[in-house]
C-alpha cells in the first residue's frame, strides 16, 4: 500500500457548516467593532475630544477696539437691571394666514416703562423686527410697574410666510434677553411657504444693533439668540460661535452679551453677522446670516445717553419716571417764531396808503367847505324882498 497524503473528504453533515459560521461570526464582531468606534469618536468629538478642539473667540481685529460703555448707559443699566419685564404677542395667532391690507399686532406686557424722553431721546421701549429687517421702535405712556397693552398698526406683508419679533428694548437699543422678555410668531399672506422659515425650534440670530439712534462711536453691537443650546455651563460644551466681520476684519464671539466697539470708519461701513458651530460651519443656513450696513457720521449729535453721567431728573426721565422736558421748549419757541411775520405784514399794508390816495379827496374840500355860502345866502334874499315893494309904491 502506498503511503501517499491521505485526502479527508467530508460530505454532507452538519460538520461542513463549521468554517461559515466561523466566517460569519467574526464579520459580525468586527462590524460591530466598528459601529462603536465610530460611536465613540463622534461621542468624543460632541464633548470636544483633543482632536478636534472647537474654535477659539478672539476680540476685534483691525481698527476696531472694544470699549466701556458711556458713563450715562452705566446709570441706566443698573436701574433698570433691577426689572423683570414680560412680553406677549396677543393677535394674531402663532401661523395665522393674514388677508390683504394692512392689520393690526397687538401687545402686552409688564414692568417696563414705555418712555420717549423728547430731547434726551428715546427711553426704555419696545422693538418690532419683520424677519431680518431693522427695529421699528414703540413707546406708550406707560409707568414703570403698570401693565401695557398695544395695538400697532402694521403695513400689509409681501405674499408668503414671515418671523415677526417683538423685544424689550433698553433706551440706547440693547434687548433684554431675560426669560419672557421677547416674543416671536410666524404669519403667512397669500400661502405659507416652508422653505422662507427656520424649522421649529432650531436656533436664530436676531441682529438688534447697530441701529438708527445713533451715528457716533463708540456703537453697540448687540443681538439676540433665540433657540440656541446653552454654553459656557461646563468646560467643553461650546456649541455655537458669532462670526463678525466688520470692513472685512473678522472675529469670534461665544458670548451672547452686547460689545461696544470703536474704530468704524467715517461714512459706511459694512457688517456681517453669521451663526456658526463649534467647527466653524454655518448653523442653520441661510437664516443666520445677516449684513448690515452703518453709517458713521463723525462730530454728529449724540443722545444724551451717549453722553456723561446723567443728572437725577435726567434719569427720571429717561426711566419714565418724570414728564420729558420736550412740550416746555417747543411752546416756547413758537411764539418767537409767530412775532415775526406779523412786522412783515404791517409793512405790506403801509405801501397801498389808502389815505394818500385819499389826498385828492383833500383837494376837494373846498368843496365840502361849501357852508361858507350859506350864511351868505341869506342877505341877497332878504334885500330884494325890502326893495321890490317900496319902488311900485312910490311910482302910483
Amino acid at each position: 500500500m502506498g503511503t501517499g497524503p491521505v485526502r479527508v473528504v467530508v460530505a454532507g453533515g452538519a460538520g461542513g457548516q463549521w468554517p461559515r459560521m466561523l466566517r460569519a461570526l467574526l464579520s459580525g464582531v468586527l462590524v460591530l467593532a466598528l459601529l462603536a468606534t465610530a460611536g465613540c469618536s463622534r461621542l468624543g468629538r460632541d464633548r470636544g475630544a483633543p482632536g478636534l478642539r472647537p474654535l477659539e473667540t478672539s476680540g476685534p481685529a483691525g481698527r476696531l477696539q472694544e470699549v466701556a460703555p458711556p458713563p450715562a448707559v452705566q446709570q441706566l443699566r443698573q436701574a433698570l437691571d433691577q426689572r423683570r419685564p414680560q412680553l406677549a404677542i396677543t393677535a394674531p395667532q402663532d401661523g395665522s394666514l393674514l388677508p390683504s391690507g394692512p392689520w393690526t399686532l397687538r401687545l402686552s406686557g409688564s414692568d417696563w416703562p414705555l418712555t420717549d424722553a423728547g430731547a434726551l431721546g428715546l427711553g426704555a421701549h419696545l422693538a418690532l423686527q419683520v424677519d431680518d429687517g431693522p427695529p421699528r421702535r414703540l413707546t406708550a405712556e406707560t409707568g414703570p410697574g403698570e401693565r401695557f397693552e398695544l395695538g400697532v398698526p402694521m403695513d400689509p406683508l409681501p405674499p408668503g410666510s414671515h418671523r415677526i419679533t417683538a423685544t424689550v428694548v433698553r433706551p440706547w437699543g440693547e434687548v433684554v434677553k431675560g426669560p419672557g422678555a421677547s416674543a416671536q410668531i410666524r404669519l403667512h399672506r397669500v400661502a405659507r411657504n416652508p422653505l422662507a422659515l427656520p424649522a421649529p425650534g432650531s436656533p436664530q440670530l436676531i441682529v438688534a444693533s447697530p441701529a438708527e439712534l445713533t451715528a457716533a462711536e463708540p456703537l453697540l453691537l448687540d443681538w439676540l439668540l433665540l433657540d440656541a443650546p446653552l454654553q459656557g455651563l461646563r468646560e467643553g460644551d461650546a456649541r455655537w460661535r458669532l462670526r463678525v466681520t466688520i470692513n472685512g476684519d473678522s472675529f469670534l464671539v461665544d458670548q451672547n452679551a452686547p460689545l461696544w466697539l470703536k474704530g468704524w470708519r467715517n461714512g459706511s461701513n459694512s457688517l456681517l453677522m453669521e451663526l456658526v458651530d463649534e467647527r466653524g460651519e454655518p448653523l442653520n443656513p441661510p437664516f443666520n446670516a445677516v449684513v448690515r450696513e452703518v453709517i458713521v457720521e463723525a462730530g454728529t449729535a449724540r443722545p444724551r445717553w451717549q453722553g456723561g453721567a446723567l443728572s437725577e431728573q435726567e434719569l427720571a426721565q429717561l426711566l419714565g419716571m418724570a414728564p420729558a422736558p420736550a412740550p416746555e421748549p417747543a411752546s416756547a419757541e413758537e411764539p418767537e417764531a409767530a412775532p415775526e411775520p406779523e412786522p412783515e405784514q404791517e409793512p405790506e399794508q403801509e405801501p397801498p396808503d389808502k389815505p394818500e390816495q385819499e389826498q385828492p379827496e383833500e383837494a376837494l374840500s373846498p368843496q365840502a367847505s361849501a357852508p361858507p355860502p350859506a350864511p351868505a345866502a341869506p342877505p341877497p334874499a332878504s334885500e330884494p324882498e325890502a326893495e321890490q315893494p317900496d319902488k311900485p309904491e312910490l311910482g302910483a
